[in-house]
């Protein structure tokens, strides 16, 4: 006979938080002390949350910490500093050496990208009191930690690149004309143009090529050619990436940290898949990667929650830098119903975390199993700087519907007869001679129609300083898809870019993409690539109509003008 009194139902969450801790509103950690704060349906004191313990290093290096201003980086400081400041009993001890060599903390300058406050949107964005500069390097100084700063508008300077001196940049053509841009439905072939930035005219050595002003409104004419809030922030991701490198390199550090937390490495391996950039994934949210040359990238705090850190840094009173989460200027224009897939994975991983707190933990651990591609890094990415995967354009071309198949089949028909017209007025049957028993193929050289090909061939992989080169074959997948929101109208195509064109073009990619480009293609700086360029064009441009009556021009009849 059952018993007439029920028993109130608990929740799965509710179950949970009674079988972890001994006693409700007491710490589940320490069992003794009365819980202050509750994560993931568990309870914890303040003591439980502060402390740490450091861990036994082999042999010490230099480390570079990523401050960004928010909770996660802000205290991964701190705990460095923890770790970092042994006590005396183990300091003297020479069995246990210092965990580290020496500790930098870095830091990228966004300003001139956030939002203005209300009370000075008159104000220059290039006045130092909106800079979050100052305020990261009085925290670095806190703990006696060199200081690098840089500003994000300074990726557009020669010196950040690998060579800290590659003075040119890249600007991007199509392949298809203005006026097939919107009839064709197949998307263009992005091209690239490198074009060496000029000498100063000034004549201090050491006064710079650009203004601050002048790279501002470059890297804002970039972020306004991307169509979709999406595609601003990775390519904005990709600029903070290099220059996170670049700042690691120069301090002598072989490792980079990033204050990357178990809810942030989640939403990115859900971002980064939806965006195409699975095959980069293990690099980019593991905790361990050796993918950049020279230099480790670790993630420290991938096993802790976001609201924990946040928890840590409120108990400890770290300051934060109060504009890390101002919204940037670019992102008001768009409308306020649009979100990018990193805020809409951002909802969609917090809101399920409320109600299933192992969420983040289990994202994490399957994201953990995957394996890094096994790519060389001289094969690099030109603008994530990620392992590229071999084919991904051809691949992408297959599996790609861009328009419907009656569409595509009336452009190409439109394209292939104005071309026919053009080449064969005055053969019927598309051969180089009207008279059947005398085409080309009868004789001991190529068909006309590998004329052609030879011609179209030799005309497109002439590289020179004012030619095109090769652009999505380098990309990998990811960054592939993510350039088709780039609006082909800031773009001049390959048959109307001229040197006056591509000298006004709207926006440009920065020199660490020029460079990287010159790398691939197998030039070791920009000298070389200039010098080979100028010696393997031609002298003059030649007809390609021209060049097919020169070749056929025994087979034509002469007209009574040239018989006389």
């Amino acid at each position: 006979m059952s018993c007439s009194v029920e028993e109130p139902t608990m929740t799965i969450a509710e179950k949970r938080a009674k079988d972890r801790a001994v006693h409700v509103g007491f710490c589940c950690k320490c069992k003794h002390a009365k819980s202050t704060i509750t994560v993931r349906y568990a309870e914890y004191c303040e003591t439980a949350l502060r402390n740490a313990r450091p861990y036994r290093v082999i042999t010490p290096e230099n480390v570079m910490l990523a401050f960004s201003g928010g909770p996660s980086s802000r205290a991964l400081i701190h705990l460095f500093d923890v770790f970092h400041s042994l006590p005396p009993e183990v300091a003297t001890n020479k069995k246990q050496p210092k965990i580290y060599n020496d500790i930098h903390v870095c830091h990228i300058d966004e300003s001139c990208l956030l939002e203005p406050a209300q009370d000075r949107e008159q104000q220059d964005i290039t006045s130092s009191s909106g800079s979050t500069m100052e305020q990261a390097r009085s925290i670095a100084a806190g703990y006696g930690y060199s200081f690098h700063g840089v500003a994000i508008e300074d990726i557009y300077d020669p010196e950040w690149t690998d060579s800290r001196c590659f003075e040119a940049v890249v600007t991007l053509i199509t392949s298809l004309p203005k006026d097939q841009l919107t009839t064709s439905g197949q998307a263009p072939e992005l091209l690239s143009r490198i074009i060496p930035t000029p000498a100063s005219s000034t004549s201090e050595e050491d006064a710079p090529k650009l203004s601050r002003q002048e790279k501002i409104n470059k890297l804002k004419a970039l972020l306004g050619a991307c169509t979709t809030l999406t595609a601003k922030e990775t390519v904005l991701q990709h600029f903070r990436s290099s220059l996170l490198i670049q700042l690691a390199k120069r301090g002598q550090c072989t490792i980079l940290a990033l204050g990357d937390s178990a809810t942030r490495v989640a939403i990115q391996i859900i971002e980064l898949t939806s965006i195409g950039r699975g095959y980069s994934l293990p690099h980019e949210t593991s905790l361990l990667s050796n993918w950049v040359q020279d230099c480790k990238v670790i993630r420290p705090l991938k096993d802790c929650l976001v609201k924990e850190l946040d928890s840590f840094c409120g108990l400890n009173g770290l300051e934060l830098i109060e504009r890390h989460n101002a919204q940037l200027d670019w992102t008001i224009k768009t409308k306020a119903d649009i979100k990018s897939i990193r805020r809409l994975t951002d909802d969609f991983i917090t809101g399920l975390d409320k109600e299933f707190p192992s969420t983040v933990a289990t994202v994490c651990r399957t994201a953990a199993k995957l394996t890094p591609p096994e790519a060389t890094y001289d094969q690099k990415c030109p603008l994530c700087l990620g392992p590229v995967q071999a084919g991904v354009q051809e691949w992408k071309r297959r599996i790609t519907v861009t328009t419907a198949p009656g569409e595509v089949d009336t452009t190409i028909t439109a394209n292939t007869s104005n071309n026919t017209e053009t080449e064969t007025k005055d053969s019927p049957d598309g051969c180089c001679s009207s008279d059947a028993g005398g085409c080309c193929t009868s004789s001991q050289r190529p068909p006309c129609t590998s004329h052609q090909t030879t011609i179209t061939t030799t005309t497109t992989t002439t590289t020179s300083p004012s030619t095109s080169t090769p652009f999505s074959s380098l990309l990998c997948y990811g960054c592939l898809t993510n350039l088709r929101d780039l609006d082909l109208k800031f773009m001049a195509s390959q048959e109307d870019s001229s040197d006056e064109l591509m000298s006004s073009t709207s926006f440009e990619l920065p020199p660490y993409v020029a460079e990287t480009i010159v790398h691939r293609m197998g030039f070791a700086s920009l000298d070389e690539f200039e010098h080979r360029s100028v010696a393997a064009a031609p002298a003059t441009a030649v007809d390609p109509q021209e060049s097919l009556r020169t070749q056929i021009q025994e087979f034509l009849i002469p007209s009574d003008d040239e018989d006389e």
